[in-house]
């Protein structure tokens, strides 16, 4: 029966209608695979690969959302030196009136991935000024990894820490590195200077020793005059 309803023309030319119309659909569900997945990899070259990372390893969280895990991991670095001088030390001494200090801070990106909103902050004690080089807050976006950031602040001395004599001070100065204002790490540097002599020992600590001499002077006394009532 079907064989004969076939052979007839106007249903075998329905049955090739039917057939057709199916290929056109197989077709398009393929033609729309393939939209997707060029779309797919079109967004995926526009993101690129730092921004890729970014994202870290993530996982659903029970009831909805993502916890995502990112390497990351920044080192911050702080020397000083004078304006003439040739190496970095952690610190400075000596340190006349008037004279030029620079404060260098690295930071490198240690992790695995380049991230933005990063920032530098320097904390600069009252007793210096800058007066030059980078200013005390940096901030910078596309931080690749193994890069390093490089800022050079010069500063003197108040000029009022001058006014008196016969004083030695030391002061120091922090920097500190955040990602998304979050602190990632700090380190320091110190700065020495003084005028005039100091005193070997002030005038306290001569009474004190004052009084330990006199007091030991007395015990002796005191045994002697002990051992020889004994006698």
């Amino acid at each position: 029966m079907t064989i004969y309803l076939i052979n007839r023309p106007e249903i075998r030319l329905y049955y090739e209608l039917f057939s057709a119309w199916k290929r056109l659909i197989d077709m398009t569900k393929t033609a729309k695979k393939l939209i997707l997945s060029i779309v797919s990899l079109g967004l995926l070259s526009l993101v690129g690969p730092g921004n890729v990372y970014a994202t870290g390893d993530c996982e659903e969280t029970y009831g909805g959302g993502e916890t995502c895990i990112i390497n990351k991991s920044f080192r911050i670095e702080k020397k000083v030196r004078k304006d003439d001088g040739d190496d970095w030390e952690d610190k400075v001494t000596d340190v006349e009136e008037d004279e030029v200090i620079e404060f260098r801070i690295r930071i490198k990106n240690t992790g695995e991935l380049e991230t933005d909103d990063m920032k530098m902050e320097d904390f600069l004690p009252d007793e210096l000024i800058r007066v030059g080089g980078d200013g005390l807050t940096e901030e910078w976006d596309n931080f690749e990894p193994g890069e390093t950031k490089e800022f050079i602040i010069k500063v003197k001395i108040d000029s009022d820490e001058f006014d008196r004599t016969n004083f030695d001070k030391c002061v120091v100065n922090k920097a500190e590195v955040r990602y998304k204002d979050k602190f990632e790490g700090s380190d320091t540097a110190t700065v020495c200077y003084g005028q005039g002599e100091i005193s070997e020992l002030p005038e306290t600590g001569f009474d004190t020793l004052t009084v330990l001499t006199a007091l030991g002077l007395g015990s002796m006394a005191l045994g002697i005059v002990i051992r020889k009532s004994s006698k």
